[in-house]
């Protein structure tokens, strides 16, 4: 097997790069049974050649950030069922980390194995006290990603999951949230609950008032899309939040040649190949990335 740790000195000397990519059906289900031939990779738009593919069942580091503003009261209950519900999905070796944010953050809990203690840290964070003031978007996904840059191991896979109404300023700029994701190989997802109508009333007077304001179609949507993470509503149900952990478990490893080179920022970009798309009709892979060279 390649070792992980070869990923960690792309920007320096190393030939093999490493990406997460996810495959889905057309009716939106993970694909299991994908081989190295059914993918294609490439590198600022130069097709590398892909070395090894791998889906193994990796233990999951989650950072769970949860919205606690004064729009989100009307969301304390399902905030509560869909946290529970997360835990429930989790396996013994996976571990949680528990933030809240308004307009600042505060970490509740750092990665803990221990469910009943996570479980125990949302019950209190669910209090109606704890709730209040603005939103803003970015800057918990940036600190979370830098907590799980520092505490994840290399053979851990590494993912944040925001439950907000996707309503707040942007904060943090958004590329220094994605240098965060992309050099810590981090999957942003997101789950929105439906705004109330007041948060929608201060969604239109930021975009009208203040235009440096931005909602979640201009700031978590593009961090989600970016690291190729999920972006669900949550209505009456949280079987959204299964399918994120489903598909996040269900990601495939790939492995490929890193090109020597000059180039600064490196994109790159993984799907079906010819014979994976004649193969799975209506699929699609999805893993793109960007890094930065040195």
């Amino acid at each position: 097997m390649l070792s992980l740790l070869a990923w960690q000195d792309f920007s320096t000397t190393v030939k093999l790069a490493r990406i997460e990519v996810r495959a889905i059906d057309q009716l939106g289900k993970p694909l299991l049974n994908l081989l190295a031939d059914d993918l294609e990779v490439s590198e600022n738009e130069a097709k590398q050649t892909i070395r090894s593919l791998e889906r193994d069942e990796v233990p999951l580091d989650l950072f769970l950030i949860v919205d606690v503003s004064g729009s989100m009261h009307a969301n304390i209950s399902r905030i509560v069922q869909t946290a529970s519900q997360a835990l429930k999905a989790l396996k013994p070796q996976d571990r949680v980390a528990l933030m809240s944010f308004n307009l600042k953050n505060k970490v509740r809990l750092g990665l803990s194995s221990d469910f009943a203690k996570v479980e125990a840290q949302i019950q209190e964070l669910a209090q109606k006290k704890n709730f209040g003031g603005g939103t803003v978007i970015n800057t918990p996904i940036y600190e979370a990603a830098k907590m799980l840059r520092a505490d994840s191991a290399n053979e851990r896979r590494r993912a944040i999951l925001m439950l907000t109404d996707g309503q707040g300023q942007k904060g943090t700029r958004s590329a220094k949230v994605l240098h965060e994701l992309w050099e810590g190989d981090i999957t942003m997802n997101a789950l929105i609950l439906n705004p109330s109508k007041l948060a929608r009333g201060l969604g239109i007077y930021h975009k009208v008032v203040a235009p440096y304001a931005s909602a979640i179609d201009a700031s978590v949507s593009d961090l989600v899309n970016k690291s190729s993470g999920e972006l669900m509503s949550i209505n009456a149900s949280p079987a959204p939040l299964v399918e994120i952990l489903e598909r996040i478990r269900s990601r495939y490893t790939l492995y490929y040649d890193a090109p020597d080179g000059q180039a600064k920022i490196r994109k790159v970009v993984a799907t079906l190949s010819a014979s994976g798309k004649e193969k799975y009709p209506g699929a699609k892979a999805i893993g793109r990335r960007q890094y930065s060279a040195p």
